[in-house]
């Protein structure tokens, strides 16, 4: 077999080459601390790495997530500390209020404590987070939650419904809420005193939309309205003859008989109050030419108030306890109005608690998952290192035998590259 001059050149340096190539990579695998430099190293390993590598991400995603809500539920938890005490105290002030032995100028004292701390209630409602977010406001967040009208009456205009409240990933398959909406916790709070009625234009009413029309419901009688708590009443309107007449009816359309069992009605007098089980609806009519009445068939709708906020059990007990108790009615109205408060404040340091309870808990799975989650990604980051680290002992040796098969190329070559013909002419 003839071996040409070119072949024998041509061996050495790909010999060289090849010796060179290896010992690179060794060095790349060395100053990397890595075994798989390209998926063409280990297919097989490189895939599972590239697994592993998104499982860690997405694990120290969750552990973001709960970086990030942990601080926002404990501002929140000391916010309801704060809120819980405050309502406590009102309590306490709604009890001594309601003794005997306190005078008016007492108790219009107690109230302006009472204002005093339904304005620091607001406050603590309109609370910001370290970020500048509003505590209370949901995912409107950057809005403050609750407004003052002009009569005093607080509303809340953050964000209610599903999707009200930021949630965050803590596991693929488990997720957290950051907060709660102001109208969960200070609005929506469960009437409980079954003495605080509302009255609406019925569907289809004439009056709707008409401006000028007000409706007010008041407590006429305690026992009788403690009797019909619960009950929703019409007030139906009929054109007789061309006079107005009213009656009140059920639910079911049944004509309503007072206590001496007499059908409640007669002819309407406009803006003048309505009394019937223990309650007084007053229809506020515009003052225009013509007069502006109800039309035959209208109706009004008289129902409990299923749900009251805070503030408003706030302002009613304030402005009781500044109207002077000097006679019996007066005295019976205040042991009304501290009747229904104490009943309202109770529901609501109910809700408080429950709230305080919710967050409790949340912080306490975060707690549990971040652990999970650290221990997760120590076996995570353990195995993926054991799939594409580099052993360092079997690479030095590797090393050290690639140069000296590198030399030993070297050295083939210089030799070998000295057999020409030419060198014996």
């Amino acid at each position: 077999m003839r071996i040409s001059t070119s072949q024998i050149f041509q061996s050495g340096l790909s010999a060289m080459q090849g010796a060179q190539s290896k010992l690179n990579k060794t060095c790349q695998q060395m100053a990397t601390g890595r075994r798989i430099l390209t998926p063409a190293d280990d297919p097989g390993g490189a895939t599972q790495a590239v697994h592993f590598k998104a499982a860690i991400k997405t694990t120290e995603q969750y552990q973001r997530n709960t970086d990030y809500a942990k601080p926002k539920l404990e501002y929140e938890e000391s916010q309801l500390v704060a809120l819980g005490n405050a309502m406590q105290r009102v309590r306490e002030l709604v009890v001594a209020g309601n003794n005997d032995t306190y005078n008016p100028e007492n108790r219009k004292i107690i109230a302006s404590e009472i204002r005093q701390l339904r304005e620091d209630i607001l406050d603590l409602a309109n609370s910001e987070d370290a970020n500048g977010e509003y505590l209370f406001a949901g995912t409107r967040s950057q809005r403050q939650p609750f407004v003052v009208g002009d009569e005093g009456s607080v509303t809340y205009v953050g964000a209610e419904g599903p999707g009200s409240v930021r949630e965050v990933d803590i596991t693929s398959n488990r997720r957290i809420a950051t907060g709660d909406t102001g109208a969960h916790v200070f609005m929506n709070i469960p009437e409980r005193s079954g003495l605080l009625t509302e009255s609406v234009l019925a569907p289809g009413n004439s009056l709707n939309g008409t401006p000028g029309v007000e409706l007010k419901t008041e407590v006429a009688d305690l026992q009788r309205s403690l009797n019909s708590a619960g009950q929703t009443f019409r007030i139906r309107f009929e054109d007789e003859g061309g006079t107005l007449m009213y009656k009140v009816l059920d639910p079911d359309g049944n004509a309503v008989k007072d206590q001496d069992g007499a059908l409640i009605g007669g002819p309407y007098t406009p803006n003048q109050p309505i009394e019937f089980a223990g309650r007084r609806v007053t229809l506020t009519l515009p003052n225009t030419t013509p007069p502006t009445l109800p039309a035959d068939n209208d109706e009004i709708l008289s129902r409990p108030i299923t749900q009251v906020s805070i503030f408003k059990t706030l302002d009613d007990i304030a402005t009781a306890f500044e109207t002077p108790a000097t006679d019996d009615t007066t005295r019976e109205t205040l042991s009304q109005a501290t009747s229904m408060s104490l009943r309202n404040l109770d529901s609501g340091l109910e809700r408080i608690n429950e709230v305080r309870t919710s967050v409790g808990l949340r912080l306490e799975t975060i707690d549990t998952q971040t652990e999970l989650n650290d221990e997760r990604l120590v076996d995570l980051n353990s195995t993926l290192s054991d799939i594409q680290d580099l052993d360092y002992a079997e690479a030095i040796s590797r090393f050290q035998l690639q140069q000296t098969v590198l030399q030993a190329a070297q050295q083939t070559y210089v030799q070998t590259s000295r057999l020409s013909l030419f060198d014996f002419l």
